[in-house]
């Protein structure tokens, strides 16, 4: 037979039931954000256990009364002609306690109160562990993007460019906002001829941080190799005035408009290089000595050729030129020099 219940044992019900509901259905979004961000997981998770545990708490309680301590409650013999002396003792103590306020029973609102505490405690103590939980999963994931990246590093300096981009892509799949990854990415596929795809990973770099200075470097050399030598000075314009001592970016400068045949542009650059940051190379000298050469600063231009050879001594051409250049015995060193290289 199905109890009689008055209106407040109703709303309890239903609150319960409201809970548990509430509970569900947390849990089950967390279930079905499972794969989209661990965080999200974690707050789903505790906000749907805090629902559940209000719910066993708010279930209804019957009221019990204590009951008086008797030897042996209802089976106590009607033909007893004394009461158990410590009946009295218990109702004795029973009317102290409720007349000063201090029952101890644990059904009392006040009791009920630090339970409901405890209970809210617990659920957020939850919840802050798996947040911290989570914290500490995303940090283990940067480490490893990071441990990803410098193993890709080795790789592309060793020429192992198959490994370098398998761990490269593994560094930025794990942490999209790893531009340094995208630039080494891309270093690998200008390294392999593939200057279209290169630039599009720089480009990704230069999205996240557009003042990654290296980034417009790569970029750069790479629209040089496709022949946009425009497009590449565009790109170093803003990073070369930002940087007015980046010297490699000033070599790309160079070559940009070198390429183009445009000498007087080139020599600016090339020689800011040379001069102010001290950059030295075969290539760079005999670049200079030939735009030297070609504009009749004939002095610049021995002295540069010279300085090549120092860096490679097997360049025939420098040799007639400066067989060309010098006269006399000097001269005649030179033209030696180039006659016995060109013999079988």
């Amino acid at each position: 037979m199905q109890p009689n219940l008055n209106s407040d044992e109703v709303r309890q019900r239903k609150k319960v039931t409201r809970h548990f509901i509430l509970g569900y259905i947390f849990l089950l979004a967390m279930a079905l954000s499972w794969s989209v961000d661990d965080s999200i997981v974690y707050i789903l998770f505790g906000i749907g256990i805090f629902f559940i545990f209000l719910g066993f708490y708010s279930r209804p309680r019957r009221n019990t009364s204590q009951q008086s301590y008797r030897t042996s409650g209802s089976t106590r013999s009607a033909s007893a002609k004394f009461e158990n002396p410590f009946e009295n003792i218990f109702r004795k103590h029973q009317a102290t306690t409720q007349a000063s306020g201090t029952s101890k029973n644990p059904s009392t609102p006040e009791a009920n109160r630090r339970v409901a505490t405890l209970v809210v405690f617990a659920v957020f103590a939850i919840f802050i562990l798996f947040f911290i939980g989570s914290i500490f999963s995303s940090e283990g994931e940067w480490d490893e993007s990071t441990l990803y990246f410098q193993n890709a590093q080795g790789q592309y300096w060793d020429g192992n460019y198959d490994s370098a981009l398998i761990n490269y892509r593994k560094a930025w799949r794990l942490n999209d906002e790893y531009a340094d990854a995208f630039v080494g990415y891309g270093n690998v596929l200008a390294a392999q001829g593939q200057a279209d795809s290169a630039v599009i990973m720089f480009d990704k770099a230069l999205r996240i941080r557009p003042d990654y200075k290296e980034a417009g470097y790569s970029k750069a050399s790479a629209l040089n190799n496709q022949q946009k030598y425009n497009e590449a000075i565009a790109v170093l314009k803003p990073f070369l005035e930002e940087n007015p001592d980046y010297y490699d970016a000033m070599l790309v400068m160079g070559d940009s408009y070198y390429l183009q045949k445009q000498y007087d542009e080139a020599i600016v650059w090339y020689a800011n290089a040379y001069e102010n940051g001290e950059v030295r190379s075969h290539a760079l000298s005999y670049i200079m000595a030939y735009i030297y050469d070609t504009k009749g600063d004939y002095g610049r231009a021995i002295d540069l050729y010279k300085e090549a050879l120092s860096y490679d001594s097997s360049v025939v051409d420098i040799y007639k030129r400066l067989g060309e250049l010098l006269p006399n015995e000097e001269g005649n060193y030179y033209r030696t020099q180039a006659s016995r290289s060109q013999q079988p």
